[in-house]
C-alpha cells in the first residue's frame, strides 16, 4: 500500500468513526479530496471542510461562509492577524483578491502512517478555530467590529 492510501484509510477511519457525512473525490492533481459541512454555535453558524491527502501530508482548510468585502478586508485582515498570534495548529488566512477566510491546518506525514489522534487534531482544528474565534469575525465581516477589542473578548 502507498503512502497516499494509508493517509486516506486513516483520515477515512477519522470521517467514518465521526458518522459525518461527507462527499469524496480526487482532483486533478490525484489527490483525495474529502468534503463536508460542520454546523456551529454563535454568530457564524456555519463553515466547510475540505480534507486533501497526498503522499506527503493530509491538509484541512475550513472556510468561513460568508466573504469579506473589500472595504472591510484590512479589518478582516488585523482580526486575523490577531487571533494567529500564538496559534500552534494552523492559521487562518484571508483571501484579499476575493475575500474567502478560511483556517489552514497541515499534518506531515513523511515518516509513515500517523496515529488517528493526530488526524483528528487537524480535522477538527479548523471548525474549532472558526467556534472560537467566529463571533467576532462576524462583526469584523459586518464592519462594525473593533479587532484588538475583539479578540481580547475571545482571549
Amino acid at each position: 500500500m502507498s503512502q497516499k492510501d494509508n493517509l486516506t484509510s486513516i483520515t477515512l477511519e477519522y470521517l467514518e468513526s465521526q458518522k459525518w457525512h461527507y462527499e469524496v473525490k480526487q482532483n486533478d492533481d490525484q489527490r483525495f479530496i474529502a468534503a463536508l459541512g460542520m454546523n456551529l454555535r454563535g454568530k457564524l453558524s456555519t463553515c466547510r471542510i475540505l480534507v486533501v491527502v497526498d503522499d506527503r501530508d493530509i491538509q484541512c482548510f475550513t472556510t468561513c461562509p460568508i466573504k469579506a468585502t473589500e472595504d472591510v478586508r484590512p479589518q478582516v485582515a488585523e482580526y486575523l492577524i490577531r487571533a494567529n498570534y500564538g496559534l500552534k495548529v494552523g492559521k487562518f488566512e484571508l483571501d484579499f483578491n476575493d475575500g474567502e477566510v478560511r483556517y489552514q491546518a497541515i499534518l506531515p506525514c513523511s515518516e509513515g502512517c500517523p496515529p488517528i489522534k493526530d488526524v483528528e487534531r487537524v480535522v477538527d482544528m479548523g471548525f474549532l478555530m472558526f467556534q472560537r474565534f467566529g463571533d467576532g469575525l462576524v462583526k469584523n465581516l459586518m464592519g462594525f467590529g473593533d479587532p484588538a477589542e475583539d479578540i481580547k473578548a475571545v482571549q
